[in-house]
């Protein structure tokens, strides 16, 4: 039974050695590569002559069904360039595969968030699992973004319980690092396709003081209910980011309403256009 590994990168040369280094042992290393401007895409070509280009679209989702097309494994192993596979996980790969102790494995995940591994607030690596190892014909990936992995009814379900026995992923390295990807990038993507009907809304309220309450309760619940105070400093910025982010998703589907666009910045440009072009009429019939 061959493992193929999936992996989608975009500018990741920083991180993608590692990750190939920790994967060698499989049969198939697949790279969809989305446009990187850095050196990505050589240095996985030195690990394995399956390197694809694929558009790049914001989010990998639709990169990794791409990639799934490609693998030829009974087994497939998905990883993020930003992850690695420790020793004991890919033995107790090998031990699930040896004894079909399932068709969708969930792995746990060791996450590492500026600098420090979270343990609370669903980030610790038992409260983080994902459907990462699985026979090929019972999973597909959506092409939405955070619509993840399409798994068949029939599929049986294992979950790994050993923490060290998952992937270590060093998600954001500094706060620049989530304003610039989550914060700015992904919220862009979630607020288009609420606008265009491809997902359901995040309803905070009708209200500003309804709005500051949602708000609220869910900073009160990372925080206090989920324990995110026992990760100090970095639980609280994770509780106080998660809200913010609602939030900006929030506020640019409402901007989107307005102008009836998923690009309102064309529309609002367009609009201070006039509004230049009228004032500087002004000194056209003075004359």
């Amino acid at each position: 039974m061959k493992i193929s590994v999936l992996i989608h990168t975009l500018n990741e040369e920083k991180n993608i050695k590692s990750c190939l280094e920790s994967v060698k042992w499989a049969d198939e290393i697949i790279v969809v590569d989305m446009y990187s401007d850095d050196n990505t895409v050589n240095i996985a070509r030195n690990y394995t002559d399956k390197v694809f280009l694929y558009e790049r679209m914001g989010y990998a989702d639709p990169a990794r069904q791409f990639a799934l097309e490609k693998a030829s494994g009974e087994w497939v192993l998905a990883v993020d360039a930003d992850e690695i596979v420790p020793l004991k996980l890919r033995n107790k790969l090998y031990e699930i595969m040896e004894k079909d102790m399932g068709d969708v494995i969930y792995v746990p995940h060791n996450n590492y968030f500026i600098g420090k591994q979270i343990f609370n607030m669903g980030w610790g690596p038992l409260g983080d699992l994902h459907p990462r190892f699985f026979k090929k014909k019972f999973v597909n990936f959506g092409d939405e973004i955070h619509e993840f992995f399409k798994i068949s009814e029939n599929a049986r379900s294992y979950s790994i319980d050993d923490p060290e026995a998952g992937f270590l992923h060093f998600s954001y390295i500094d706060f620049e690092h989530y304003i610039e990807k989550a914060l700015n990038g992904y919220t862009s993507i979630e607020a288009r396709n609420v606008f265009n009907g491809k997902k359901p809304r995040d309803e905070l309220g009708n209200s500003v003081p309804k709005i500051l309450f949602t708000l609220f309760r869910g900073f009160f619940d990372s925080y206090v209910r989920d324990k995110g105070y026992k990760d100090g400093f970095r639980g609280f910025c994770i509780a106080m980011l998660s809200n913010i982010y609602r939030l900006v998703v929030y506020m640019k589907i409402k901007l989107m309403e307005e102008y009836d666009s998923d690009n309102p910045r064309k529309e609002i440009l367009e609009e201070y256009e006039d509004i230049k072009r009228n004032i500087l009429l002004e000194y056209e019939n003075e004359k």
